[in-house]
């Protein structure tokens, strides 16, 4: 057996309040891409493709976004290939 322990946070918080100091995106804006974009299943999401981000990396780092159009995807993003389309929430 593993010496390991597994530990789990849960964050109460609302998906507008989760995005660390200093980011530009949150959980659930909506961005638009500066550039293609490959998928985490090697799927090539073009530039100008709007999704939802649905994880934030890093402190910002990098953000998971979800397509659904032209390409269902999911992708790591830079925040210098994204652009803000909606803030979540508003």
């Amino acid at each position: 057996m593993s010496d390991r322990l597994l530990s789990l946070v849960v964050d109460s918080r609302s998906p507008a309040d989760r995005a660390p100091t200093g980011t530009a995106f949150r959980e659930l804006d909506r961005v638009r891409t500066l550039a293609e974009v490959i998928g985490e299943d090697g799927e090539r999401v073009p530039a100008g493709s709007s999704g939802t981000i649905v994880a934030v990396w890093g402190a910002g780092a990098a953000f998971d976004v979800e397509f659904t159009r032209p390409v269902e995807a999911l992708a790591a993003i830079a925040p210098e290939a994204l652009v803000l389309v909606e803030r979540a929430g508003a």
